[in-house]
């Protein structure tokens, strides 16, 4: 989008706003506003928007070159200047015109605009009589000084565990209410800033329950954070003090604890202390030693090595795995247990990006032609718009792959790939992938019994996989990720929970969300603190809401199926008023297996269906819906696979 097609979509916004205040005699009451917060959904604002750069002065002249970085690592918000060049006009508005300023606060922010374009809409609003201020900067309450502290060889920022849940406990009173006690997901990772530099965030983020990512804590510098133990150190200290006393809000008493430690490799390393992941003793949950080979290390082992625990790892008697005492040792958390080995990284990015280039150009034995990697491609372009809305990215050429992310191999291992690559490959090589797809389909299962019936069984079969990839794609495929699969299923028994619930998929979108509000290259740490205050003022935390998962369904042919309660299969005719459906249902009974090894299909519920003749026409309600569907053609009929995961975002 240009400049000049985003200038007139927001002067037509903009008018609607200003015509919708005269139509109405400049007179809005409570009621109009409280339609605005809650008919208006505030989403995040587009990559086009927030890209935007047109800011008149930088962000760090408003920076408090007196203060003392060491007392507060907050904002701060100080008193409006005097001077023409910052000041606005005094202009007594009436009331009703405050409630007009809090409706255009909250959508410059929902829509990121910049502060050149936010003072163009202000002049023209002035212009035609409404009573607003003449700098954005006023209209968002944006803070004057931030205080930033000189920390691990860049500039470091911390907000608070409690100051940042308490912001949310005004909002959802009633869930907080209710729950006394929060079991935190913490994540730490960096995220690189700009292509021509090394510049880097390192944030601290928590989520619990379902909520949005918090920022606790954000570093900023050349490279990572140089130091973990002063890195960590205001985070740890104020969690063991929330831990000891409780976390306190209007006469209630929270019970804080950190559930799990979601990172990749590299983070973890970080954090605990402990070599990378190109270590002769890198494994983090087990002693096995790797022997270098062909540029890599592998870590293949004939027996089942020793396991780690945390009083062995808290004890630093793994000298050749351990480089140091870690931060969170003295804090009394485990380094072991607490850590999951993030199925995102792990698998999507890691074994399955392998096993696809392992196809493409690996060695001789598992090396697949031309001819079969253009089949598997165009199967997967002819999927391309039948995948349900749920999904970011429609499936790509395997000659795309370098540019793939995360969820299209996720995509691959779980949905297209069965299909794409059945009759393609060997068959031995494609029942070694089944493997790997049945095993993460029994650990993303949402079902709490089923996954727990089947788990033993995934770990069967992810050992198999491991051990079967020395014949498939030779020794040079089992590094780091491959050998941890083996591991994987002791999160799913450690955490009780689904590898969606510990994944670090929702902390990957919202550090790209951090990225996008740098608008220049000038003190970014700073920028994104202010950005962050002025949502925080004018949209009332919306970036934190708790959403349920909702089920899209439609009568559009990529929307329209759905398995039911009673794990048959549900395929929308038409929506009827009163919110139920009128559908062609066919029952699990009716319907083939897709394939029989490792197990049959129909075990997780994967299907094949030739037509609908058998199908039966009936009313079906949405608390008769399990879960969507993906309906992908095959042949001459259609695959049925179910949906494992929630709405992704691009």
């Amino acid at each position: 989008m240009s400049y000049k097609q985003r200038w007139l979509k927001i002067h037509s916004e903009a008018s609607a706003l200003v015509q919708n205040e005269t139509e109405s005699d400049n007179s809005l009451d409570d009621n109009s506003d409280t339609m605005v917060h809650n008919d208006r959904p505030r989403t995040s604002a587009s990559s086009d928007q927030l890209s935007n750069t047109c800011s008149s002065r930088s962000d760090a002249d408003f920076l408090d070159s007196d203060s003392d970085p060491g007392t507060d690592f907050g904002y701060n918000e100080a008193p409006e200047s005097t001077d023409s060049s910052d000041a606005d006009d005094e202009i007594q508005a009436p009331e009703e015109e405050v409630t007009f300023r809090e409706k255009l606060s909250s959508w410059c922010t929902r829509n990121n605009c910049t502060r050149a374009c936010t003072n163009e809409l202000l002049t023209m609003l002035r212009e035609e009589g409404i009573g607003v201020p003449k700098d954005a900067r006023t209209l968002l309450r944006t803070p004057r000084h931030i205080d930033t502290a000189e920390k691990c060889g860049g500039k470091y920022i911390y907000f608070g565990i409690a100051n940042r849940i308490k912001e949310l406990m005004t909002d959802h009173a009633q869930y907080f209410t209710e729950n006394r006690e929060l079991q935190l997901k913490i994540n730490v990772d960096g995220v690189p800033l700009f292509k021509s530099s090394t510049t880097q965030f390192w944030p601290i983020l928590c989520s619990f329950d379902g909520f949005k990512p918090l920022i606790v804590a954000i570093y900023y510098g050349k490279a990572k954070p140089t130091s973990p133990h002063e890195f960590l150190e205001d985070f740890l200290t104020e969690y063991s003090h929330l831990q000891a006393l409780g976390l306190h809000w209007e006469e209630l008493v929270f019970q804080v604890t950190i559930q799990a430690f979601i990172c990749d490799a590299p983070a973890r390393a970080f954090v605990k202390c402990i070599k990378g992941h190109t270590g002769y003793f890198a494994c983090e949950r087990c002693a096995i030693q790797g022997y270098w080979k062909n540029n890599r290390i592998i870590l293949h082992a004939a027996n089942q090595c020793r396991s780690r625990t945390d009083e062995e790892f808290a004890t630093m008697q793994y000298t050749d795995h351990q480089t140091q005492a870690s931060p969170l040792i003295v804090h009394g958390l485990q380094c072991v247990k607490s850590f999951c080995l993030d199925y995102m990284h792990l698998v999507c990015l890691g074994v399955v990006k392998r096993i696809l280039y392992f196809l493409k150009q690996g060695p001789a034995v598992c090396k697949v032609s031309n001819q079969q990697i253009c089949d598997i491609s165009r199967k997967l372009q002819s999927f391309s718009g039948k995948l349900p809305s749920e999904f970011a990215r429609q499936p790509r050429s395997l000659f795309e792959m370098e540019r793939w992310k995360a969820t299209e191999f996720r995509q691959f291992l779980l949905y297209t790939g069965p299909v794409a690559l059945k009759k393609v490959v060997s068959e031995s090589v494609y029942e070694h992938f089944l493997c790997l797809t049945v095993a993460i389909s029994i650990l993303l299962e949402s079902d709490d019994q089923k996954r727990t019936a089947y788990l033993d069984y995934a770990q069967q079969l992810l050992n198999y996989f491991v051990d079967k990839s020395r014949d498939i794609y030779s020794e040079l495929f089992i590094v780091y990720n491959v050998h941890n699969l083996k591991h994987l299923p002791e999160d799913v028994r450690n955490f009780k929970c689904s590898l969606n619930n510990v994944s670090a998929f929702p902390y990957e979108n919202h550090l790209q969300a951090i990225k996008r509000l740098v608008r220049n290259a000038k003190n970014p740490i700073v920028q994104v603190t202010k950005r962050l205050r002025e949502i925080e003022m004018t949209g009332k935390h919306s970036s934190m809401t708790r959403k349920p998962e909702t089920i899209h369904i439609s009568t559009k042919r990529r929307n329209r199926c759905f398995q039911l309660s009673d794990e048959g299969y549900g395929f929308v005719i038409e929506k009827n008023e009163n919110g139920t459906y009128l559908c062609d249902v066919i029952p699990q009974s009716r319907t083939e297996t897709f394939f029989e090894k490792p197990c049959e299909s129909k075990l997780i519920n994967i299907a094949f269906i030739r037509s609908f003749a058998r199908a039966v026409r009936k009313v079906v309600t949405p608390d008769e819906i399990y879960r969507k569907v993906v309906c992908l053609p095959y042949e001459r009929g259609y695959v049925l696979l179910p949906l494992l995961h929630g709405k992704e975002i691009d």
